[in-house]
């Protein structure tokens, strides 16, 4: 009988070692390779990831509620996974690792937690700005001085999440109504509204564009390369992304997938986030930030993630009508 019970754990032991976690990612594949690579070295154990953008993710959870078939969503903007919360695609789960993470990045029931941010920010090439001689903007009004005309380039809010945030982290400085007359006078200066959120990055780059507005990552990541580039976070504050993880509701290898969870929120996580050169920023403050300029330096704006969804046609409707002729 000893034997018996013994075998049977030893069973359960090898099927539970080589249990295989899969993964919808929702974060850019190579960035998602340094990351759940870095992990499964770290514990273990194997991923298997599917690449889905938002949309696409949160469609085949839905469609797929009855018969789960992956165990986690990596990735994706906070808003979406609220919206799977409210689906029940999502089951909760309160780890400890959130120890040292403002409560901002994580949902207080446990059914989402953030494991990277991206604030907003100005990418300026600098020797652009040295042949027009205009000094380094330090806020979000200093953009609108006139050397910097025909100079700037930021996304579209009509093809790119990433203005919106803009538009709403403008909103929450200075009123909707504000946010609309600085916009209008910006407007002058504005080069071209790229339809990628990434857009502004590539010009700025190369030097067609002497400033770009747009999440920071790839700002930085020509930085590293070389590229003249220096990147502003204005003083008035910025608006920033938070991607998060959840766990599926009736996810099959549970456990493994909130071990992935544990070790994103971890110390040991989020270093391997900065140290494997993703140029995201993480949520722990009690890390090494490299080459990033550290979080407490910058002010961050939190806007109403349920307001912004709900009145973003008529906001965007507003900037088509009133800012988008303005030349």
């Amino acid at each position: 009988m000893k034997k018996l019970i013994l075998v049977g754990l030893m069973l359960t032991v090898l099927v539970f070692s080589f249990a295989e976690l899969i993964i919808y990612s929702s974060v850019d594949e190579a960035n998602a390779r340094k990351i759940l690579n870095a992990f499964s070295k770290e514990t273990g154990i194997t991923v298997k990831y599917v690449f889905l953008s938002s949309g696409p993710a949160l469609a085949r959870l839905e469609a797929e509620k009855n018969n789960p078939q992956a165990d986690v969503w990596f990735g994706a903007p906070m808003p979406n996974h609220i919206i799977a919360k409210e689906k029940g695609l999502t089951e909760p789960y309160k780890t400890l690792s959130v120890y040292g993470i403002a409560p901002n990045f994580y949902d207080v029931d446990g059914y989402f937690h953030a494991f990277y941010m991206n604030p907003l920010g100005i990418g300026v090439n600098l020797k652009v700005l040295e042949q027009i001689k205009a000094d380094l903007p330090k806020s979000w009004m200093d953009l609108l001085k006139p050397e910097y005309r025909n100079m700037i380039q930021y996304p579209s809010p009509q093809t790119s999440g990433t203005a919106y945030a803009f538009i709403t982290g403008l909103i929450s400085i200075y009123g909707e109504d504000g946010m609309i007359d600085y916009l209008k006078k910006l407007a002058k200066n504005v080069q071209s509204y790229t339809q990628s959120g990434t857009g502004p990055s590539k010009s700025v780059g190369v030097g067609q564009a002497g400033l770009g507005i747009q999440f920071t990552p790839a700002f930085f990541q020509f930085k590293e390369q070389g590229y003249p580039i220096e990147v502003v976070f204005p003083k008035e504050g910025v608006p920033y992304e938070a991607a998060c993880v959840s766990i599926v509701k009736g996810a099959k290898n549970k456990y493994e997938a909130k071990v992935l969870v544990d070790w994103l929120l971890s110390k040991k996580g989020q270093q391997t986030i900065v140290d494997e050169k993703t140029f995201f920023y993480p949520v722990r403050s009690d890390v090494d930030f490299g080459t990033l300029q550290p979080l407490s330096t910058i002010k961050l704006i939190t806007v109403d993630e349920n307001w912004a969804a709900q009145n973003k046609k008529r906001i965007v409707d507003r900037w088509i009508k009133e800012v988008l002729p303005v030349k």
